[in-house]
């Protein structure tokens, strides 16, 4: 991701429609006449950019592994992340959200090392298509019960929501300190563990486990 200055167009809009104002009512013909348009074209300038300043937006780059599979995968993983901002949006729980942010935050820099090494892409194929997915199934739970669900069993459902992301979170934190000493963990029977909880409950089916985790 990297930062992109747009700048305003607006302070040079109102600045020429000063000056036009200014040469309706006064006329513009000799030096002093322009000087008097630049001050007033500045005055108005300056106004308008207090009012409408430059923005900085966040683009995100286009994946430049120099592997096709491996940039496949990063934009695949991109897409995962966009869609649990937009659950994590749905979600009230400060202390839930921050952990959602942890999680995207770990990913996001997941992908970031195998955009800088896409030999990892075999071990960490399955470990995004499997964690991510679940990850987004279990925020579209939590979603759900954000509203109209005050019953024991929907108190219930979100307390085990929360403790799967935590699960979660630690295991994203896992596998990038471990990739930082380019070693891959082995996250399986965790998650393993944490499937079968789940699947118990209702809150994901058999299609959000994409295979093994190979971390």
């Amino acid at each position: 991701m990297e930062k992109k200055h747009i700048r305003s167009g607006a302070p040079f809009v109102v600045g020429a429609a000063g000056v036009l104002g200014f040469s309706l009512l006064f006329g513009l013909g000799g030096l002093g006449s322009y000087i008097l348009a630049a001050v007033v074209f500045m005055l108005f300038y300056k106004g308008a950019k207090k009012r409408f300043p430059d923005r900085e937006i966040v683009v995100e780059r286009a994946p430049a592994s120099g592997d096709s599979a491996c940039d496949a995968m990063i934009l695949e993983g991109r897409e995962s992340l966009k869609q649990i901002r937009t659950l994590n949006d749905q979600i009230a729980d400060p202390a839930l959200s921050a952990r959602i942010d942890s999680i995207e935050n770990s990913c996001r820099a997941i992908l970031r090392r195998l955009e800088e090494q896409p030999a990892m892409l075999s071990s960490l194929r399955t470990f995004l298509r499997y964690y991510l997915p679940t990850t987004i199934k279990l925020l579209d739970a939590r979603a759900r019960l954000e509203t109209g669900a005050t019953t024991q069993t929907a108190a219930r459902m979100r307390k085990k929501v929360s403790d799967a992301l935590a699960v979660i979170d630690d295991a994203f934190k896992k596998q990038l300190a471990a990739l930082d000493e380019y070693r891959f963990l082995n996250l399986e029977s965790e998650m393993d563990v944490l499937t079968d909880l789940l699947k118990s409950d209702g809150l994901i089916d058999d299609d959000a486990q994409g295979g093994t985790t190979n971390g």
